[in-house]
């Protein structure tokens, strides 16, 4: 009897597992027949991007450039005057300052110390005439009026002193010019320097730089964005060197904000002669990628190659490049940012299936 029961309950739990596996099969058919259709829509999805002889490119069609709004400018010819470009770094002007400041203090010291002095001096020769005159005062009124005179003579003395050795540090370190700068407290330029809406920067430049060119047009950025390029005015020869860099160093100022003290600085020198030829590529066709410069080059109606651009000199709204590009090569100018968003996408399935 037992053994009955037990065949049936076997029985009924297999019966329950069929049903249950049929009604498993019988739902997921759908899923199933479409898994492979999925898997064949992925594979054939063809790229907009790719490489071709290492260079990067994006290939998109007329009508989805019209779409996405992408237009393309011809670069028009240009010319610059050859330069030498040279490093060099931001003066940190705190030592200028705290020797400015104890020089400022010394010398209104010094200035009131000669005030007292020539009074001094004047109440002691009023009092040797008194006492030549008959004895009208004293001699121990004479020679006390003349110590007083002689204590503050040598106070002034002592103070000029200390400002002398102190102005002479300064132009040790910073130069006859800049050391003019800080000694007087009415200087705007100093003042300027100070409140850092000017900046001392130090240039290392060749050795065989003609002088002309040293005190001629110079442009100087931050190493690392040399698209914010400003003018340069030449201050004088520079006491210091920079150990990092050969060459002879002179001070320049530069008028504006975005720099910082001990930050590496970029110069272009003029060097004067033939202006070398090249292009102007527009500023809204460049687009900033790993530190550099890019912009696409429309090769043909559906393909754009990257190619780098030079932002080493500003010129009429964009940059001057000199190589890698020719007068009517047509770039985008709107859009760009779009083709290098498809082109990193392409890189990044790339190296997912990797």
């Amino acid at each position: 009897m037992k053994l009955t029961r037990s065949h049936a309950l076997i029985a009924a739990m297999a019966v329950v597992i069929a049903v249950l596996t049929w009604a498993l099969i019988y739902f997921a058919r759908d899923e199933w027949g479409a898994l492979p259709e999925e898997r064949e829509d992925e594979i054939a999805t063809p790229s907009t991007a790719g490489l071709e002889q290492g260079r990067a490119i994006v290939r998109i069609s007329p009508e989805s450039q019209k779409a996405s709004g992408i237009e393309v400018q011809a670069l028009k010819p240009g010319k610059s005057e050859a330069a030498a470009e040279a490093y060099g770094m931001v003066m940190n002007l705190q030592p200028l300052a705290e020797m400015r400041g104890r020089y400022l203090t010394i010398a209104a010291e010094a200035r009131a110390l000669r005030a007292a002095a020539a009074a001094s001096e004047s109440e002691f020769r009023r009092m040797e005439s008194l006492f030549r005159d008959d004895r009208n005062v004293s001699e121990q009124a004479l020679k006390s009026a003349e110590a007083r005179y002689r204590s503050e003579h040598a106070r002034q003395l002592a103070a000029e002193q200390s400002a002398a050795a102190v102005r002479d540090s300064m132009r040790s370190a910073w130069g006859e010019t800049v050391t003019g700068w800080a000694i007087n407290p009415d200087s705007r330029v100093m003042q300027a320097l100070l409140q850092q809406s000017s900046f001392l920067v130090q240039l290392v430049l060749p050795y065989d730089l003609p002088r002309n060119a040293v005190r001629g047009k110079i442009s100087v950025a931050p190493a690392t964005a040399r698209e914010n390029a400003r003018p340069a005015r030449f201050v004088s020869d520079s006491p210091q060197i920079d150990a990092a860099l050969p060459g002879e160093t002179y001070f320049y100022v530069v008028d504006g904000g975005g720099l910082r003290a001990g930050m590496r600085v970029l110069a272009r020198a003029g060097l004067g002669g033939a202006p070398v030829a090249g292009v102007i590529v527009p500023a809204q066709a460049v687009v900033w990628h790993a530190g550099k410069a890019w912009a696409f080059l429309k090769q043909n109606e559906q393909t754009f190659a990257r190619y780098e651009v030079s932002a080493a000199e500003e010129l009429d709204g964009g940059w001057f490049n000199a190589g890698g590009f020719q007068p009517g090569d047509e770039v985008v100018v709107s859009g760009a940012q779009l083709l290098l968003s498809e082109e990193l996408k392409y890189q990044i399935r790339n190296e997912n299936e990797d």
